[in-house]
């Protein structure tokens, strides 16, 4: 059985605005100052499970202790999303069983999994490898055999660059490493300057954010133009990654930019605009397995 903070229970009962309306919920924790673009890249993550015909992309959150992962995490409850701070791969299968509305899961800290035996972890990863691409469809017990209508679900997950370093090799042989977008960054020295006079002044660690999540999933118009721009970014950066062909990276940024179309908040008739290429240009240099490019002061 999965584990969870009980901060995520009060999302039972809340209601919509609307049919077509979203949710608002309000944050839980200040940020760290100066992570206002991985707030915004974990924010658009999420909202990859919220575009039609489309499957939710996952990502890894790379970067060294004490550079607020977990904070950024799990900063707004999102109602398609659940946290854990230790799973199991059977775990990960009541997850899928018992919450058909979440799009993502969120794993506090990748340590925890790793820190299980041999065969517990291979599993776990195993289930993760399944359920983040075509899908955990059924799996056979003894004396049952059990169906999962809706087995695909994405995930984000928190981890530090030994860890990656340490699980790579098997990873790549599995396919594990281009079924998860990586974000990787750094502090640089005048942040973390900030952050300390921050906490000397006893101030928050930064402005809260409030993101709409629709209820239903959102239809996204993509012009040939920006799809034409993805696509080459897309390319490059399959190529820098060393992934066999760069399908998966391509599809994984594509729906990046109409998730972030959707984050703009305009449902109705939601096109992808250039300000949604932008992102994806902004976030380009993150996305790494291997180096962690600082993030700019504020």
């Amino acid at each position: 059985m999965y584990k969870s903070s009980t901060q995520w229970f009060p999302r039972i009962g809340y209601s919509p605005r609307g049919k077509d309306q979203g949710r608002s919920w309000p944050p839980q924790r200040f940020p760290m100052i100066g992570t206002e673009l991985v707030r915004e890249f974990v924010g658009t993550i999420l909202l990859t499970g919220r575009i039609v015909g489309e499957r939710p992309v996952s990502a890894f959150i790379i970067a060294s202790p004490e550079h607020g992962k977990t904070s950024i995490v799990l900063e707004t409850p999102f109602p398609n999303a659940i946290d854990v701070s230790d799973a199991t791969g059977r775990g990960f299968q009541e997850i899928l069983k018992y919450k058909p509305e979440i799009s993502h899961i969120i794993i506090n800290d990748m340590t925890a999994i790793s820190a299980h035996s041999r065969n517990v972890k291979a599993y776990s990863i195993a289930t993760i490898n399944a359920m983040t691409e075509e899908g955990v469809r059924s799996v056979a017990f003894p004396g049952q055999v059990e169906v999962f209508p809706n087995g695909i679900r994405g995930i984000i997950a928190c981890a530090t660059p030994d860890l990656i370093a340490d699980g790579r090799l098997w990873w790549n042989k599995i396919g594990l490493t281009t079924r998860i977008l990586p974000f990787a960054y750094s502090y640089p020295g005048p942040l973390i300057l900030s952050i300390k006079n921050a906490i000397d002044r006893h101030l928050p660690d930064g402005k809260p954010r409030t993101i709409n999540v629709p209820t239903i999933p959102i239809h996204v118009l993509y012009g040939r133009n920006e799809t034409e721009e993805v696509r080459k970014m897309a390319d490059q950066k399959s190529i820098e990654l060393k992934d066999d062909t760069g399908v998966r990276r391509l599809k994984q940024l594509h729906r990046l930019t109409m998730a972030h179309a959707i984050l703009r908040g305009d449902w109705k008739k939601c096109t992808v605009i250039e300000e949604d290429v932008q992102f994806i240009r902004r976030i380009y240099p993150y996305i790494s397995y291997e180096i962690q490019p600082e993030l700019s002061a504020p």
